[in-house]
């Protein structure tokens, strides 16, 4: 496959980004240098674009194929197409470091010249085209298991809400519970009507333990091949985003084990605000392990259930409950002891067993798709450069 030299002004011409303020909630993207930030009603540009950070974390290069706006800490590119593929582009930039041409004396930052001095190697815009569709397939792919998980994990919010906000769970007849005149009792710690016969405890009273994991000053050094979770990888759906996380290996993974002892069926909860970022572990960890802003937390099956557990730390109430109790010099946050005297809300156990059961189908599925975005993931990372040095070929 012949390559051709190009410096990267004779492919892209770079544009300011703009203040976004003045811009009302609509469809359309804003995108910063860290990513969306928000949905407007104007777009800055409309033509597949590769964005480019001006300041901040320099090696995240994004890309759009729909209408946009972008901030003044990020650039956006009108592309010379009959050159260069705008996704392909992207992703042959996106495998290169660029720390060395940060021209900021503080926070790193991109002059338009950093940017247009860059060389790039391409083959035919035939060729690149082949190859960008066989990678956009993948991403495609990738995009629709979030986008499917997303959904999952909003029908079981739905359901817990109509369950254990609105009181609607099934009575004994099959009818929604608070509607049909189900009794409901004044609670005074939580301020509010709770069903007739429900339970107010402090966590720590359903609870078999919460556990911390290890940090790693003076206990170990980072570098191996077991994943070291920090609060930075819990997501608000219910996932570990393990492409982010540091490693460690097998020596300092005993000692993290011996003081976090997590196991399937324990619920991990992000310490540091913002709070409600949780992943209820659904297979015994092998390869990975926690440190010590994670908690994990372990019910007692007799008292409460993983899945209605997992959802109430997510529940809004409880996440603005915590949240006014965080405390901190330099990243506020949630202390075992706070956390342990909380009020919750007990329901019956037969109505958990309901819940629990219904969450754990949704629960399966999403983790049956997280397995294929990391497999799908991993698949195009591994491609990705073999396609760009002319390794594989497309036929």
């Amino acid at each position: 496959m012949e390559l051709k030299k190009y410096k990267l002004r004779e492919l892209i011409e770079i544009k300011n980004g703009k203040e976004h303020k003045h811009l009302m909630e609509g469809e359309y993207p804003v995108y910063g240098s860290g990513g969306i930030m928000r949905y407007v009603n104007e777009y800055i540009y409309n033509e597949p674009s590769v964005l480019l950070p001006r300041k901040g974390t320099l090696n995240n290069i994004q890309y759009s194929n729909t209408p946009f706006w972008t901030v003044d800490t990020l650039y956006y590119t009108k592309v010379k197409t009959n050159i260069v593929n705008p996704y392909y582009l992207y992703r042959y930039l996106k495998l290169l470091d660029l720390s060395n041409l940060d021209t900021g004396t503080g926070v790193p930052s991109m002059t338009f010249d950093s940017y247009y001095n860059i060389e790039v190697l391409l083959p035919s815009i035939e060729e690149q085209n082949k190859k960008s569709k066989i990678l956009q397939l993948l991403d495609e792919k990738i995009e629709l298991n979030r986008k499917i998980n997303d959904n999952l994990e909003a029908m079981a919010k739905q359901l817990y809400d109509y369950w254990f906000v609105q009181f609607d769970f099934p009575n004994e007849e099959g009818k929604p519970y608070k509607s049909s005149g189900g009794k409901m009792v004044w609670n005074e710690k939580l301020k509010r009507e709770i069903p007739d016969r429900w339970e107010i405890k402090k966590l720590k009273e359903v609870l078999q333990h919460i556990n911390t994991g290890l940090n790693p000053r003076d206990n170990f050094v980072f570098g191996g091949n077991i994943k070291y979770i920090t609060v930075k990888n819990l997501t608000t759906n219910n996932y570990i985003d393990f492409s982010k996380c540091d490693t460690i290996d097998k020596e300092a993974h005993k000692k993290v084990h011996k003081r976090s002892r997590i196991s399937s069926g324990d619920i991990l909860y992000a310490s540091i605000c913002p709070l409600g970022r949780t992943y209820l572990i659904t297979e015994e960890p092998i390869d990975w392990d926690i440190n010590e802003s994670v908690f994990s937390i372990r019910p007692n099956h007799n008292e409460i259930t993983s899945e209605y557990l997992n959802m109430l730390l997510k529940d809004e109430y409880y996440i603005a409950t915590l949240s006014n109790s965080s405390t901190g010099s330099i990243f506020l946050g949630i202390r075992i002891k706070q956390l342990e005297e909380t009020h919750i809300l007990l329901p019956q156990k037969d109505i958990q067993n309901i819940f629990s059961q219904k969450i754990k189908n949704i629960i399966q599925l999403q983790v049956n798709h997280f397995k294929q975005i990391e497999s799908l993931t991993k698949q195009r990372d591994e491609l990705l450069p073999l396609l760009m040095n002319g390794q594989v070929s497309v036929n």
